[in-house]
């Protein structure tokens, strides 16, 4: 677990284990190809909707889900659909979809990533169309629990400077799904250090009108209270909401001996070590002000001032 260091707060107020759910986008495999991996690696016995819909039940990982990431996929079983589907493979991803895991349960994902390099997974860097991805969901300690806010500031406050830490490749920053946040979010954000879930929500909506940012709050915000949500994202309803954190900004390197679900880990787990300590997020908020208040203003410049104050444990986790 050294590798996936536990967050601040483990347990839900509830009492339950935080457990994180992870997709991770590839391709160079077919569906079937990496059920069976699963089932070779993991066990698990492997149930079919189509080829291009495929579950693994009763994993050492539980239930694992593979499919072709388009929204398609699930109207796959006629003849030309698939012909179709199968077609845009080298624009489509392959998605491995797990139900919420523990955290300890990590290391084994992480690893069976390795399995699928080695059959021949590729990931972002092996071609100039293929934008992958990692996406974490990440159960809160509650909506409203004050690590919850203070997390969505403290990603606010860090994004520009994981982004230089830690850049998404070229072929994830052309494409529209890895938008930053605003700053003037950030701005507002900042400037209400005491706001609450649904007044967080209130400054989110003026700001943000899509799901493609590095942090996708949607499905948190339509857990928390879903008539508010259907008010203030009337266009985005079909959203599935849960109490999670959505964080989908790390590529997917499959193809990289080097890579590891590690890294996306620990962007989050920085995330939220900075909304645990109340000081330095007072600080980061303070600097914060004082660099948009200077005429020139680069997100470069902003990422010299975290470096400058997150603690050295925090800055060498970047290269973990």
């Amino acid at each position: 677990m050294s590798q996936f260091p536990p967050l601040p707060q483990t347990t839900t107020t509830d009492g339950e284990i935080r457990k994180i759910g992870v997709e991770i986008e590839f391709a160079g495999l077919r569906e079937a190809d990496v059920a069976e991996l699963i089932r070779t690696h993991l066990g698990g016995r492997i149930t079919s909707e189509s080829r291009h819909r495929v579950t693994v039940e009763d994993t050492r990982l539980g239930r694992l889900k593979v499919e072709l990431d388009t929204p398609l996929a699930k109207y796959a079983g006629d003849g030309l659909l698939e012909t179709g589907l199968d077609l845009a493979r080298p624009v489509i991803p392959i998605e491995l979809i797990t139900n919420p895991l523990p955290p300890d349960a990590l290391p084994l994902l992480d690893a069976f990533c390795d399995t699928l390099r080695q059959a021949g997974g590729e990931g972002t860097g092996h071609g100039a169309l293929q934008g992958f991805g990692v996406h974490l969901n990440i159960a809160v300690v509650a909506p409203e629990a004050a690590l919850t806010t203070r997390s969505i500031r403290a990603f606010a406050l860090l994004e520009p400077w994981l982004r230089h830490t830690m850049p998404p490749d070229t072929t994830r920053r052309l494409l529209p799904f890895v938008a930053p946040w605003p700053e003037a979010l950030v701005d507002a954000l900042v400037a209400a250090p005491y706001a609450g879930l649904d007044a967080q929500r209130e400054i989110y909506k003026t700001h943000v009108k899509s799901r493609n940012h590095g942090l996708d709050l949607l499905p948190l915000f339509k857990a928390a209270d879903p008539e508010a949500y259907a008010r203030d994202f009337p266009g985005l309803t079909e959203i599935d909401g849960r109490p999670a954190f959505h964080f989908r900004l790390p590529d997917c390197r499959l193809d990289n001996p080097d890579w590891s679900l590690s890294e996306a880990w620990a962007q989050w787990h920085t995330v939220e070590t900075v909304a645990a300590d109340d000081a330095l997020l007072t600080a980061l908020g303070e600097a914060w002000e004082a660099h948009r208040a200077r005429l020139l203003a680069s997100s470069r410049a902003w990422a010299d001032t975290v470096d400058t104050l997150l603690p050295t444990p925090l800055n060498a986790l970047q290269g973990a």
